[in-house]
């Protein structure tokens, strides 16, 4: 036998198939979600409406009666589960921030500024490591092409060692640097990597220079230092 009742909000009269009792269920006029009842909640719902109404209060009565919190939110719906109704709707627009656009669209922009100078810094770096080791290899042939031997020999080669060495973990620091300040991740390893790549390390600083200039004069501007994370 199909379940009838009345639903809470728009009174419209919604029929369920039997067996749904304790379900929840939508009307199909204005789209609230209630549960279905049972019989027996059918049956405490028309002996409520049979019992008399209340004698109607005098107008001194109305004016001393006392007054209910201003934030009492009294439900029309007698089947509704405590407040949190309004919550499990699943019909109600997800509510996310205003600005949020706002926010992922001055992030884009800030990475897109930046984009042009970190990736010509990054490639002349990684020319600058390349060439750091073909000069290091060079001098080590050479060195050993002389045939000389001794403590000549081992201060030359440690020398070429450390000072080509030092160049190129420098630069490579510096790579790092300029791939977190393509990702908005750090601000101070950003500014490194461009410091880096403005640095004598290699013959490429000579065009390197000018572009990590560009670089730093981005980053010291407070709408993209506003972009990084950290």
């Amino acid at each position: 036998m199909p379940i009838d009742f009345d639903c809470a909000v728009c009174k419209n009269r919604i029929r369920v198939p039997d067996g749904n009792e304790g379900k929840r269920t939508k009307c199909p006029k204005c789209h609230a979600i209630q549960p279905v009842p049972s019989e027996a909640d059918e049956l405490k719902l028309k002996d409520s409406l049979e019992e008399p109404a209340p004698p109607k209060s005098s107008p001194l009565d109305d004016v001393f009666q006392p007054m209910s919190p201003p934030n009492q939110n009294v439900s029309r719906n007698p089947y509704a589960e405590e407040s949190s109704q309004a919550h499990d709707n699943p019909y109600a627009a997800p509510q996310t921030p205003g600005n949020t656009a706002a926010a992922n669209s001055a992030r884009m922009e800030a990475m897109s500024k930046l984009q042009t100078p970190i990736l010509t810094c990054l490639g002349l770096l990684a020319l600058g490591i390349v060439f750091n080791i073909i000069s290091l290899i060079t001098m080590v042939i050479q060195v050993n092409g002389q045939g000389a031997q001794g403590a000549n020999t081992v201060v030359a080669l440690a020398t070429y060692a450390i000072t080509f060495g030092f160049a190129v973990g420098l630069q490579g620091f510096g790579c790092f640097g300029l791939l977190q300040a393509r990702d908005l991740k750090n601000y101070g390893l950003a500014w490194a990597g461009f410091i880096i790549a403005a640095l004598p390390c290699s013959c490429c600083f000579v065009v390197s220079l000018p572009i990590s200039i560009w670089g730093m004069m981005l980053l010291a501007d407070n709408s993209i230092q506003r972009q990084f994370n950290g």
